[in-house]
């Protein structure tokens, strides 16, 4: 399985839940954040908390997210829900983002739809990518997106040991 898997489709399918699914008790560790409902973060390694998605631990910004990039790149693993939208318009936001997927660690996570602008060459870049699988996904009862997930869970969360 490529090192990358980012799904994409539309909002509110279901593309979190698969991921949640398949990495649940696994998040301890990792890297990342999460984006919720009223534009609040929630870093990853808090994801298998009880309710954690029910609570968010604080208002989205560029800046913010920027530092979870950053911290990501020590993690065995990454977990982000979404990447992309108008974060990409801050510089520092852009390069810690470019910066972690030249690194080594492995990602999974949602990336928004094809965008115009920014957006685009971010797709291109990561479409180009042969570490990287952009998988669209109807959400929560595709059972080639959470079969994809399982072998990802397995190879890189879990070090080839599911």
């Amino acid at each position: 399985m490529k090192r990358r898997l980012l799904l994409t489709g539309a909002p509110g399918c279901g593309k979190s839940a698969l991921i949640s699914a398949a990495l649940a008790g696994l998040c301890r560790d990792a890297g990342g954040f999460v984006v919720l409902p009223g534009r609040m973060m929630l870093p990853a390694r808090e994801l298998d908390e009880p309710g954690a998605r029910r609570r968010g631990r604080e208002p989205f910004s560029a800046g913010r997210a920027a530092g979870y990039l950053r911290e990501a790149k020590a993690a065995p693993f990454a977990v982000f829900d979404e990447l992309g939208g108008e974060a990409l318009a801050d510089a520092g936001y852009y390069e810690a983002l470019v910066a972690l997927l030249f690194a080594a660690t492995p990602i999974v996570g949602v990336l928004r739809e094809r965008p115009h602008g920014e957006g685009a060459e971010l797709y291109s870049l990561l479409g180009r990518d042969p570490d990287t699988l952009i998988l669209p996904t109807t959400g929560s009862y595709d059972i080639n997106a959470a079969g994809a997930l399982r072998h990802w869970t397995r190879d890189w969360a879990l070090g080839g040991t599911f």
